[in-house]
């Protein structure tokens, strides 16, 4: 692609007064381009009293209250699960089975190979592997494709029916720890837990717990040397927790690109994410506007960890003199009561994702086989509720939702957050008029076009007089920028390219670019046929923008 200046811009002599750069253009992600929740979507699993799921609902039977108060469900859909796709059986007497149209099934496996117990997470490894290989060998039916996943980013496998891939593709997955149970030194140990105790949640116990082990390894430190050491620790395992939901968001965007039923089942020993409920939410959001299913293994089962003081980190001696009998008891007792809550709040972001997207949380349970069995066995009806967030603040608050329905248990994402007031960027206003088909005439352009073989060109003709320079020392300054769009009749583009114009102008180019008017080439690769062109120019000093929609042929 070209993108030229011609004559007129030609005519300067000065080389450094007009700057232009080109590329290809792809708009930002819906994620990416979230600047407001016009609407609430959720995706609801009912079960009755015995586990069994609830089929034949209406609208009538659910109610959603948002924050206390009741929402009115302006949507509402029923989605079930073909039968014979999950439970296939074989014809009687001879019959010749029916044809039944069966939507493919997109089933993406990611395996957390970053989170983790030091010694444990090898171990849950190659415990989840040996259940996914077998979960593989049942699951793949006809219409199933399944792909491998990490946390790491390394391996990955696309999307396949070939079980000898999968199965190698799983095998090689390997540990990548990136932070240790311990923390980052023996003395003070402040583990990943220990640190979001004493930062988040300003436990006082939490930092006596600390400040005594470091005491019992002769190793004294002061409460100041605890308090920095906690949050540079928390500092680093928020960082890990967020890379690790962005690899799962972005296995969410992917998965959400493929026709059918799209689902994601996640084995993690689990990790920290407490004070980051906007990025699951933001994970939550991205599944439940692509359709995606997220359900999640607890690899590390029915977890047995040594009680405190016979872990191999305790100290030796752990029993004190009669005369600190008091503070041990009091670190024993601390830490066997926060034990279970630490578990639970690694299992915290698996759970919320699954009640989140509609899925199950499979935990407690050693048995990673059934894990993945019942995982991979999606409800034969689930239902998707939608509504207007109205009156609502644009503060970026987290609203609290409760779905239910009486005489059931439902199984749905526990909130959502409000958008947040902020003015939208020069990039994101850009986009918003790609897409959209409507005409701006804040300065004038002229446009004309050129046909070639499997090729557009566009000329972009510009009426900088009517544009606002700023000036910097001797040079009058403006960037603008083009995008030159195809779009199909349904709206998706086949070919876009973006262009920008830097002037650094003298009066006298200045003044002759006025009287001449500035024009810009751009040309488009796209197979022959009849297409939408957007054109949109903007000029970034005061946000000004010139847009048109074209009906045009290429040939």
């Amino acid at each position: 692609m070209m993108f030229l200046l011609l004559a007129a811009i030609l005519a300067i002599q000065a080389t450094d007064e007009v700057k232009v750069s080109s590329r290809p253009y792809a708009p930002q992600t819906p994620y990416t381009l979230r600047v407001d929740t016009k609407v609430v979507e959720i995706a609801a699993v009912v079960r009755d009293s015995h586990g069994k799921v609830a089929a034949n609902l209406t609208k009538e039977d659910f109610r959603v209250l948002d924050d206390g108060k009741a929402r009115v469900i302006d949507h509402f859909s029923v989605e079930n699960t073909p039968q014979s796709a999950a439970n296939p059986s074989s014809p009687k007497n001879g019959q010749k089975a029916a044809k039944t149209d069966v939507a493919p099934r997109y089933l993406a496996l990611f395996i957390d190979d970053v989170n983790g117990k030091d010694e444990a997470l090898g171990a849950d490894l190659i415990r989840t592997q040996t259940a996914a290989q077998k979960f593989v060998r049942d699951a793949m039916k006809s219409g199933v494709r399944i792909a491998v996943f990490t946390a790491s980013g390394q391996p990955k496998l696309d999307f396949t029916s070939d079980q000898a891939k999968l199965n190698e593709a799983i095998a090689s997955i390997k540990p990548h720890i990136r932070m240790h149970e311990t923390g980052l030194t023996q003395c003070p140990r402040i583990t990943p837990y220990l640190a979001y105790r004493i930062v988040d949640a300003r436990d006082r116990d939490a930092m006596r717990s600390v400040v005594y082990d470091a005491g019992m390894k002769n190793c004294p430190v002061s409460v100041q040397n605890v308090l920095a050491q906690a949050e540079y620790t928390w500092r680093q395992v928020k960082e890990i927790s967020a890379d690790t939901l962005t690899s799962i968001g972005n296995v969410v965007d992917y998965v959400g690109t493929k026709p059918g039923r799209r689902e994601i089942i996640m084995a993690s020993s689990g990790f920290l994410t407490a004070t980051m409920q906007e990025n699951k939410n933001q994970v939550i959001e991205r599944a439940l506007r692509q359709n995606v299913v997220i359900s999640a293994l607890d690899s590390k089962g029915i977890f047995g960890e040594e009680p405190p003081g016979l872990r191999p980190e305790d100290p030796v001696g752990y029993s004190p003199t009669p005369g600190g009998r008091r503070a041990a008891m009091n670190q024993l007792a601390y830490q066997t009561i926060e034990e279970p809550i630490r578990l639970d709040t690694l299992n915290d972001p698996m759970a919320n994702l699954a009640e989140g997207t509609g899925g199950t949380f499979f935990h407690n349970n050693n048995d990673l086989n059934a894990g993945f069995r019942k995982l991979g066995e999606p409800p034969e009806v689930s239902y998707r509720l939608s509504f207007q967030p109205d009156g609502i603040a644009q503060d970026g608050s987290y609203h609290k939702l409760r779905v239910s329905v009486k005489g059931y248990t439902v199984q749905a994402r526990p909130g959502y957050f409000a958008p947040k007031a902020q003015p939208e960027t020069l990039e994101a206003k850009l986009d918003r008029e790609v897409n959209a088909d409507d005409i701006v005439t804040d300065f004038p352009i002229g446009i004309a076009v050129e046909n070639g073989k499997s090729a557009v060109a566009v000329i972009v003709s510009v009426d900088i007089s009517k544009l606002r320079f700023s000036k910097e020392d001797d040079r009058q300054k403006l960037r603008i920028v083009f995008v030159s769009a195809l779009m199909d009749d349904a709206g998706k583009l086949v070919a876009a390219k973006k262009g920008t114009m830097d002037f650094a102008l003298t009066e006298a180019s200045l003044k002759h670019l006025i009287a001449t008017g500035v024009n810009a080439k751009i040309t488009l690769q796209a197979p022959p046929g009849i297409y939408k062109l957007r054109q949109v120019a903007e000029e970034a000093l005061d946000g000004r923008l010139a847009c048109s929609s074209h009906r045009i042929q290429v040939q």
